[in-house]
């Protein structure tokens, strides 16, 4: 995304010294522990700055805006995402069975709350809010897209090209749903059955011979 895109939701400054990163770091966990507790438009920079225990100068030092946090938090979670599925990724070569591959998507995405929580759902709803956090989500679909696609030829599977962006579409919303499910229903007496379900869904959802038949 070009810098001017994202001007007025970016941080002011990045931190060099260590001190700065931890105050950063400080904003940003205060700000999803935050999120895991409700919507995002409940939230402002001043009650951000008072639960991390800081002053509203110092925060505005870093990040102009609610929404430059929001930018932040959700670029992370973007690139955690991604690297995540890179990495399950490159532990197949396309001779395994799929489900192989979709039950590893799933469980190394919905059972981490680093990566998996309410306030990570929260976040996501907010992301079109403004102009820059809607532009930043389309992107993070296509990244996704990118990799479902992948998915699918490593395995064998031939997407013809005017199938593939609504295929990835409904496979990346699906997932999301699953990946919700998992992060909202916390310890619930049926987290077990529900996860299963979740699992099963991604299993049917990501191989397109099982969707043709």
């Amino acid at each position: 995304m070009p810098a001017t895109t994202a001007k007025s939701v970016s941080a002011r400054k990045s931190a060099q010294q260590e001190r700065s990163k931890a105050k950063i770091q400080l904003i940003l966990d205060t700000t999803l522990a935050m999120l895991n507790e409700g919507p995002a438009d409940r939230i402002t920079t001043n009650e951000i700055a008072k639960r991390a225990g800081i002053s509203i100068g110092s925060l505005y030092q870093y990040f102009p805006k609610k929404e430059a946090i929001f930018y932040s938090l959700f670029s992370k979670w973007l690139q955690d995402t991604l690297d995540r599925l890179d990495d399950v990724e490159a532990r197949f070569s396309g001779s395994e069975d799929l489900e192989d591959l979709s039950d590893a998507v799933f469980e190394c995405l919905s059972r981490d709350d680093s990566i998996n929580s309410k306030g990570h759902w929260q976040l996501l709803r907010a992301m079109g809010s403004t102009e820059e956090l809607a532009a930043l989500e389309a992107e993070h679909q296509r990244e996704v897209f990118q990799r479902i696609v992948g998915f699918q030829e490593k395995f064998g599977r031939s997407i013809p090209p005017e199938k593939a962006e609504v295929l990835a579409t409904l496979q990346h919303h699906v997932t999301v749903g699953c990946l919700a499910t998992a992060a909202q229903i916390g310890n619930h007496p049926e987290r077990a059955a529900a996860l299963d379900w979740g699992r099963k869904a991604m299993r049917f959802i990501y191989d397109i011979e099982k969707l043709n038949a």
